[in-house]
């Protein structure tokens, strides 16, 4: 059996969290992974590789993840999966994965800074919807946002998240889904091939399940039906992408 690690530490969202924990729950094959959380202490100092499968930095900020990790954090991070591991980054921890970031360039959040794990090697831009929209400690910068799959399209939660810019030019970098109502129809979610392994960066929170979902919160009600229309092909999305990544699902 192999384990399914989730980072958390400082910078994590707690609501990102507990959505990331949950749908992992709900859709691994426990048979086959458990789930471990791991902060930046073990992370650095413990062999955990040969156990793991897949390495997931869910929502939150990514400053704090580079404070902690960059160095001997990403080193570790990167090894794993050239050496065939897999790495799932969720908005922030897709932030983390890139080589560049550029988050509300000129406004009161910014953050515009090399990244050390370049699993793709070009720049996360964000916010995709735009700037001066985000906040820390509200949901303002909250879309329904309508991304691509395959041949199809739905809308899922989004709220901060970066896209990704060029994405189709780098090799061994594969664009799975597109912002659909942003000019240009830029990445949303990509796929990188990083030695023998693989890592997976989304701009767009697959992990967030509806039904979990506060509607007492103004900025969620807006857009909840949209999300709730869109619900079974988000969870068979996060379902895809975990299969891309060899997890075995339910």
């Amino acid at each position: 059996m192999q384990q399914i690690i989730v980072y958390v530490d400082l910078g994590v969202d707690g609501v990102a969290l507990k959505h990331t924990v949950k749908s992992l729950q709900q859709e691994i094959d426990p048979s086959k992974h458990t789930i471990r959380r791991m902060d930046s202490k073990t992370l650095k100092s413990q062999s955990w590789e040969k156990e793991t499968a897949l390495l997931v930095i869910p929502g939150g900020r990514d400053i704090y993840y580079h404070d902690a990790l960059d160095g001997p954090g990403t080193s570790k991070i990167r090894a794993f999966v050239e050496g065939g591991g897999s790495y799932l980054g969720i908005c922030a921890g897709a932030y983390f994965g890139s080589g560049a970031i550029e988050f509300e360039k000129g406004g009161s959040y910014e953050v515009c800074a090399n990244r050390s794990l370049s699993f793709f090697p070009g720049l996360a831009e964000g916010p995709a919807y735009g700037k001066n929209k985000y906040r820390i400690d509200g949901l303002q910068g909250l879309e329904a946002a309508r991304v691509s799959w395959k041949d199809d399209s739905f809308h899922t939660y989004y709220n901060g998240g970066c896209q990704f810019v060029g994405a189709n030019e780098f090799p061994g970098v594969s664009v799975l889904s597109s912002y659909l109502e942003l000019e240009g129809d830029p990445a949303a979610i990509i796929s990188c091939k990083i030695g023998q392994g693989q890592a997976i960066l989304s701009g767009v929170h697959l992990e967030y399940s509806v039904p979990a979902l506060h509607r007492n919160n103004p900025y969620i009600e807006k857009v909840y039906a949209l999300l709730e229309k869109g619900e079974i092909q988000r969870r068979q999305v996060f379902r895809d992408t975990l299969e891309h990544l060899n997890i075995k699902i339910r």
